[in-house]
Parts: structure tokens; C-alpha cells; sequence
């Protein structure tokens, strides 16, 4: 019975360690915080951010916010 329980130790910590961060920030929610959005964008380009999809929503907001800027200096 023991290697049971240690076994379900040794294999739930990394579900411990996943629950522990915090939910990724959606496109939404980084284009009402251009602070946030420009603090992820930054450790997204030193390397030191964790979360790739909070990596892929902060440059998919940022290329929208370059794209429509263009459009509105075009006029």
C-alpha cells in the first residue's frame, strides 16, 4: 500500500505545480491593459514569460493595434 501512495504523490505534483499559475489573459482583456500587454510583450522577447499563448494573444494584439494605426494614418 505504500509505493501507492507515494506514487500518487510523486505523480499529482505536477498537476499541483500547473494549478498554481495563473489563467492566461485573453486578446480582451490585453487590449484594455496596454501596461500588462507591454510587460508581457517584453518577456516574451527576453524569453522570460512561461505562457506561449499569452505570448501569441500579446503579439496578436499588438500587430492589430500596428495594423489599425496604419489605417488611420493613411486617411
Amino acid at each position: 500500500m505504500r509505493p501507492t501512495i507515494v506514487g500518487t504523490i510523486f505523480l499529482s505534483f505536477p498537476l499541483l505545480l500547473v494549478a498554481c499559475q495563473p489563467p492566461t489573459r485573453g486578446k480582451d482583456y490585453l487590449k484594455a491593459h496596454p501596461q500588462e500587454l507591454a510587460e508581457i510583450l517584453k518577456a516574451c522577447a527576453d524569453g522570460t514569460h512561461r505562457d506561449a499563448q499569452e505570448c501569441s494573444n500579446a503579439e496578436s494584439v499588438k500587430t492589430l493595434d500596428q495594423k489599425l494605426r496604419s489605417l488611420s494614418a493613411a486617411h
